[in-house]
């Protein structure tokens, strides 16, 4: 373990700036697509390469906006192969074809059809996907082969009855389009279906098989919520597997870890006096020091989308929205890997682990 990670998962914010103003993101922090950023993105992507993490999440502001984005791929791809995956906003994905070689999964985030997707991102879903069939359509014939693509969709109070018919425009662009359904963070948001947990999260499984019958590459992770009783004192395990980067470099580990907080280049003391923030810096305070002791605590109050299946199989408990992300692992772990991973879950997080199940699931994938 370095810095109390595993280190298997890697987030690289590779930039603040986006040319969009998405409802969900913090203005505060977003960048307008032109503004400038002095970034030796290179050195970057070696401080993230010592750490070799299998998978790399590279997710913005907006990715395609890095001009040197195919090169930076290329050697990260040439020096440890990590599986890439790359969330990307919608307006361009065409754009992304020189790094295509190297981009294992394509991540595009749209809240649903036409004006449904203008209302949050302010671009129209049936444009967006219009121009995800234009990938599979207009491809010469000698061209790299494309990425998986992944449609990313939170699944809001505005677009939750809009979804089957949404996901039938999805199997019509292609059958072979991956369909991943988000709930709302925070949950208690006016826009969550889960305000009411349960009766939110029935409502949403009448929702979701009407989706699958009509695309069955559909997906959840609401479950990664339901199993907390109470969410405003989680048990997260995936965090000593991830690690994060800023657009620059600096490392953070987990939410939940206040000193890795002050390494992050946004407003941190801003944030602790927001509503809620006292409790949240005392909790990441407690959970410091007792890392400084060498006890582990999964302890966090930041309910997040982020790995949180990995917990569920942690856990023992399957869940859909797993194998579309365990794909990235398959021919990435040796047998230590495993029999560190079977020694830290089944001693700190489940006795019960089944390590011949877990590794069953991502060589089989």
């Amino acid at each position: 373990m370095i810095h109390n990670s595993f280190c298997w998962i890697a987030t690289w914010k590779i930039t603040d700036r986006c040319n969009l103003n998405c409802t969900y993101c913090d203005s505060s922090i977003m960048k307008r697509a032109d503004a400038s950023e002095e970034i030796d993105r290179f050195e970057v992507i070696d401080r993230i390469g010592a750490y070799k993490p299998r998978i790399l999440n590279i997710s913005g502001g907006e990715p395609m906006l890095v001009k040197e984005l195919p090169e930076l791929l290329s050697k990260a791809k040439k020096t440890w192969d990590p599986y890439i995956r790359i969330v990307h906003n919608g307006t361009a994905p065409g754009k992304f074809e020189s790094s295509f070689p190297y981009i294992d999964r394509l991540v595009i985030s749209i809240d649903g059809p036409g004006e449904i997707n203008t209302a949050t991102r302010g671009l129209g879903g049936d444009a967006v996907l219009e121009k995800i069939a234009n990938l599979f359509d207009t491809r010469p014939a000698n061209s790299p082969p494309l990425p998986e693509i992944t449609v990313n969709t939170v699944v809001t109070e505005k677009n939750i009855d809009t979804l089957p018919s949404f996901a039938a425009q999805i199997a019509s662009v292609s059958p072979l389009v991956n369909l991943a359904l988000l709930p709302v963070m925070p949950v208690e948001d006016e826009l969550s279906i889960l305000k009411d947990r349960e009766k939110g999260y029935r409502r949403f499984l009448d929702i979701y098989a009407k989706m699958k019958a009509v695309h069955p590459l559909t997906a959840h992770n609401f479950d990664c919520v339901m199993r907390h009783d109470d969410l405003r004192k989680i048990q997260c395990y995936n965090q000593y597997f991830t690690i994060r980067f800023s657009p620059r470099g600096e490392l953070f580990t987990c939410g939940a870890s206040l000193s890795s907080q002050f390494r992050r280049s946004d407003n941190v003391v801003g944030k602790i006096f927001k509503k809620g923030g006292i409790k949240k810096a005392f909790t990441m305070m407690m959970k410091t020091v007792k890392g400084k002791m060498g006890k582990i605590d999964f302890t966090c109050r930041n309910m997040c989308n982020c790995e949180s299946w990995l917990d569920m199989l942690f856990l023992g408990m399957n869940t859909g929205y797993a194998p579309i992300i365990l794909r990235g692992f398959k021919g990435r772990f040796d047998d230590d890997d495993y029999q560190k991973l079977d020694q830290f879950v089944r001693s700190k997080i489940n006795p019960n682990f089944d390590i011949n199940w877990f590794k069953g699931l991502v060589e089989t994938n």
